[in-house]
């Protein structure tokens, strides 16, 4: 199914500079061209028809579907992977959505829905990575907070609305140099 371009297994980084070296070893994502085709593969079809609040009976998973579908649709070249990014130590159960690459960077994009979002993982990519600039695409408002690590370490966390994700190199371009 992956060679027709249906689904993509997305492989882990375990680095959060380059280059860029898939995890062969570890467990891939899978992510679907389609929303509907996760929908009918999981047979939550009739669910989802009878129900108004999709984000409760998907506990928020689409979400990252969703916001993989945009990135890919976003990127002007064939072939792109999605990448996303899990801590390279025994036990660690730390991993971020997605690892999104702008010019010569490597930025963290975490995918939240709810209140109750926390961002332990993404703080631990930003902790190992020399990057001053993280992402998480949400359903709450735009807005940007400036982050200080344990460590001292600061970046800037912009927080996006779902419907951002498509433009993210467009928003991209006028943050950052």
């Amino acid at each position: 199914m992956e060679k027709t371009l249906l689904l993509e297994l997305v492989y882990p980084l375990i680095s959060t500079s380059f280059p860029i070296l898939p995890d062969l070893k570890r467990s891939p994502k899978l992510l679907w061209l389609d929303t509907g085709l996760v929908n009918y593969v999981a047979e939550m079809q009739e669910r989802l028809l009878f129900t108004s609040a999709t984000d409760e009976l998907w506990n928020g998973d689409i979400a990252e579907q969703v916001v993989g579908q945009e990135l890919l649709g976003a990127s002007v070249t064939f072939g792109t992977k999605r990448m996303f990014w899990v801590r390279d130590a025994r036990n660690s159960q730390a991993e971020v959505d997605f690892v999104y690459k702008f010019k010569s960077r490597l930025l963290p994009i975490e995918v939240k829905t709810g209140d109750n979002s926390r961002l332990r993982s993404l703080h631990q990519f930003m902790e190992e990575s020399k990057e001053n600039i993280a992402i998480r695409l949400w359903n709450g408002t735009f807005c940007s907070d400036e982050i200080r690590l344990p460590s001292g370490k600061q970046y800037t966390l912009y927080n996006l609305p779902f419907y951002y994700a498509g433009q993210l190199e467009s928003f991209l371009n006028d943050k950052v140099e």
